[in-house]
């Protein structure tokens, strides 16, 4: 028995989207010998008076409640077969998936005395949907199990990919402070995003009226088309990001604030990233459904009920009853503002320990995590370090990271997650981040710091 409405269809049209591309980056905070911390506070920056950072990456993706080994299963053969109803076993009442990817093309920092400027661009996206179980009982397993009762089935959805271009500075106010920011220019290529999410679905015990109460938008702008029940298609993927669409008609702003204190051999550290959103103007479209829908009569519902019904006469049924509107109404989309808060202690001169508290305000929700770490400098020209992190209600996250430098060239590798590695089939989390960067003339303190140069 299956009933398979618009939002269910438009789930399995938006999820690919994330998963083949989250959230939280940790360790990059930690690694101050490197231009990449600058992106976690804009007070921070390297003890050079030149960096170039040449290309990188930086991915995160959480699957809640849900593995590769609770999706697939084996089989009396041993073969691994999809067994979904074992998935939704394992799945809590709202269960959320996260996908943040950027792709760092170009950035340049430069010191003139106590000031430091820099420039940067990068290519975003971000995919998050929040989601009841009913959901996929809805459109795996039917809704007979419902019968009698009224459920709520809405996902929260944000998909949006963009262009930062960001221009910063910091200054060395006296020896022992240093502020930052950061204003950015973002240039959106896509976005498929819920503003109102409420449907709910009665099936009466008696005579299988249907009724849906809904209170549904979904917002596109150059990402979704509908064009009917067994006609949606998706455009968002990063073919989108070209030469020739460096700026749209959709645009936005955002900022980065940041301050660093050294206390001797204690630095504290706080920042509060993309403050900010993009208003999205141009090829529009907005899909809703709203208000009470209602279907009585013992021949629909035998054909929403029967598994040998075709899918395709049930949409055709479900169009005559759920009228969409579409629209083409402007939206606007915040982004996930992000805050840390922390503190780092020089045990020796090559090697220091921190700990860290972070927090995320996004879609009305709040996302904390806490992290210690430790960095230790084992030759002039290599850096690892160790984090340990609470993300996610889950105390599991251990990550590794490395620097390895040859004359003016810094190499990074970085994940807060290398359980992942070892076991990817019962892992629902991934992390890492690789960066390239170029240092030029070292300020006295970094000579000084490292020691005997090798290169």
């Amino acid at each position: 028995m299956r009933i398979k409405l618009f939002l269910g269809v438009l789930a399995l049209a938006v999820l690919p989207s994330a998963v083949l591309l989250a959230q939280q980056d940790l360790s990059t905070h930690f690694l101050r010998h490197t231009w990449q911390a600058n992106r976690t506070n804009p007070a921070f920056f390297p003890e050079y008076e030149m960096v170039i950072g040449l290309p990188g990456v930086y991915n995160s993706l959480w699957v809640e409640n849900l593995t590769y080994n609770t999706l697939f299963v084996e089989d009396g053969n041993g073969n691994r077969v999809l067994n979904v109803d074992q998935a939704i076993l394992g799945m809590e009442d709202r269960n959320a998936i996260r996908e943040n990817l950027d792709i760092e093309t170009l950035s340049l920092g430069a010191r003139f005395g106590p000031l430091g400027l820099s420039i940067s661009h990068t290519f975003r996206f971000n995919a998050f949907m929040d989601y009841p179980k009913t959901l996929p009982q809805l459109i795996w397993q039917g809704n007979a199990q419902f019968i009698g009762e009224e459920i709520e089935f809405a996902p929260d959805i944000d998909v949006l990919g963009y262009q930062e271009f960001a221009v910063g500075a910091m200054v060395e106010v006296s020896d022992a402070v240093v502020i930052g920011g950061r204003a950015k220019l973002l240039s959106g290529a896509g976005s498929i995003n819920s503003s109102r999410n409420q449907l709910r679905l009665r099936t009466d015990s008696e005579v299988y009226q249907l009724t849906l109460n809904a209170d549904y938008q979904v917002n596109s702008a150059s990402s979704l088309t509908y064009d009917g029940f067994d006609d949606i298609q998706t455009n968002f993927d990063f073919g989108t990001f070209s030469a020739e669409s460096l700026f749209t008609g959709n645009t936005g702003f955002a900022f980065d604030l940041g301050a660093h204190v050294k206390l001797g051999k204690l630095e504290l550290a706080a920042s509060v990233l993309d403050i900010g959103g993009i208003d999205w103007d141009e090829e529009v479209n907005n899909y809703s459904l709203n208000g009470t829908y209602e279907y009585e009569g013992l021949d629909f519902a035998q054909r929403i009920f029967d598994d040998s019904t075709s899918f395709g006469s049930v949409l055709d049924t479900l169009e005559t009853v759920y009228e969409i509107e579409e629209g083409s109404e402007g939206f606007r989309t915040t982004l996930p503002t992000r805050f840390y808060l922390s503190a780092t202690l020089r045990l020796r001169e090559n090697w220091t320990v921190g700990g860290l508290i972070f927090s995320e305000s996004y879609r009305g929700n709040t996302y904390p995590a806490a992290a210690l770490s430790s960095n230790l400098q084992v030759l002039p020209f290599l850096n690892v370090g160790g984090i340990y992190s609470w993300r996610n209600n889950r105390f599991d996250n251990l990550g590794l990271n490395a620097t390895l430098k040859a004359g003016p060239v810094q190499l990074l590798a970085a994940t807060d997650n290398i359980l992942t590695v070892f076991q990817p089939k019962d892992s629902n989390a991934s992390h890492l981040r690789l960066g390239l960067n170029l240092l030029f003339a070292p300020r006295e303190s970094e000579m000084k710091d490292a020691g005997p140069k090798w290169f």
